[in-house]
């Protein structure tokens, strides 16, 4: 069957067309079925407890990171939803999702939460390839913040070579709402993030983790926009990745103030290990402004291992491939001790063991 072309991860201000990131064009198969998700719930202040079902409708005019284009692929019928509100003050909810796109050449699914007032609840979703015939996996989660609510979520994407992964993320906080993304992209296939977040009451606050590793010919596309609606709002964006081979990234970051968000504050810092003559990397951080009384700063660093820590390694024995190697892993190990689940820190050991001992295999 023919696939279809759709424009996702676009920029909100749009930069000159020749640097080719103002968005990215994806084919996707239109014959999708809906992925398998296994869903574990745990609370950590109650013996009993369980998250009620929500309402999907309610989630119709939250934005994505990937944009509305991505609409057509999360069509009812062929998507796996996970509908969920967590109203239980007294519980800290912690919701683990496996996400396999075992079912279909080409899978979706999406997780709907509401986290009402004051309640505080985390997401582990790992996607994983267990089937050979598996391919292209889609999967959105959508969240609504209510006031004081607090919701944490995170992503380890481990799929397989033959597979492409387009991940789309979309909330809106409101007042003293916080959201925070822990990211771990540790794949063999190719992987589109979209992430929005509005932060729309006063003193609404996200904190933002991405860690890759592209190897090989992967490309990896990451569209980030942050809107500070209210007062008082803060964000805070960390993005740390190391390309190897000739593997290809596009990191586009938006931070944009709006009339209004007066006493606002965001920060975006991405930092970049080249370990390849044939890797592409491209960074685009924006700070768009609307309103006079805010804080924005970007800073970017780019580069290969300079001569001084190779001389490091090379007197104590350790040759540039494995000093490569370490330098990777400790910023992984950096990033996975922040996880929280020692289940979930594991599966991240285990796979960027693999991964690194596979592209070794190949040099």
């Amino acid at each position: 069957m023919d696939k279809n072309t759709i424009n996702i991860n676009k920029l909100p201000s749009k930069t000159w067309y020749w640097l080719h990131m103002n968005d990215t064009k994806v084919s996707w198969n239109p014959d999708i079925a809906p992925c398998k998700v296994t869903v574990e719930e745990a609370f950590e202040d109650k013996e009993t407890n369980s998250l009620i079902s929500g309402d999907v409708a309610e989630f119709a005019t939250v934005e994505s990171g990937a944009g509305r284009e991505a609409d057509s692929i999360f069509a009812d019928a062929q998507t796996e939803k996970t509908v969920l509100t967590a109203s239980d003050k007294d519980a800290k909810a912690t919701i683990r999702l496996a996400v396999d796109g075992t079912t279909a050449a080409s899978a979706a699914g999406a997780c709907y939460l509401t986290a009402e007032e004051g309640t505080n609840t985390t997401i582990i979703e790992t996607f994983t390839k267990k089937s050979a015939q598996a391919g292209s996996l889609a999967y959105r989660t959508m969240i609504q913040a209510k006031k004081d609510s607090r919701v944490r979520l995170v992503q380890v994407f481990m799929q397989d070579e033959e597979q492409t992964l387009l991940n789309d993320i979309g909330c809106v906080c409101d007042e003293n709402a916080k959201f925070d993304i822990l990211q771990i992209f540790i794949g063999k296939g190719d992987l589109y993030n979209g992430i929005r977040t509005d932060l729309k009451g006063t003193g609404a606050d996200t904190q933002v983790e991405i860690g890759y590793l592209g190897q090989k010919t992967q490309k990896i596309d990451v569209n980030l926009i942050i809107n500070h609606f209210g007062k008082k709002t803060n964000c805070e964006i960390q993005v740390d990745g190391t390309l190897k081979d000739a593997a290809e990234k596009v990191f586009r970051g938006t931070i944009d103030f709006k009339n209004g968000a007066s006493e606002s504050t965001g920060a975006e810092t991405e930092n970049v290990l080249l370990l390849g003559d044939d890797v592409i990397n491209k960074t685009i951080p924006i700070i768009l402004c609307a309103e006079e009384d805010v804080e924005g700063s970007h800073g970017a660093t780019i580069g290969e291992l300079d001569e001084e820590t190779l001389f490091y390694f090379e007197s104590r024995g350790i040759d540039k491939e494995t000093a490569e190697d370490i330098m990777t892993r400790g910023k992984f190990e950096m990033l996975y001790r922040h996880i929280g689940d020692e289940q979930t820190q594991k599966l991240v050991e285990a796979q960027l063991a693999e991964v690194m001992a596979d592209d070794r295999e190949e040099l």
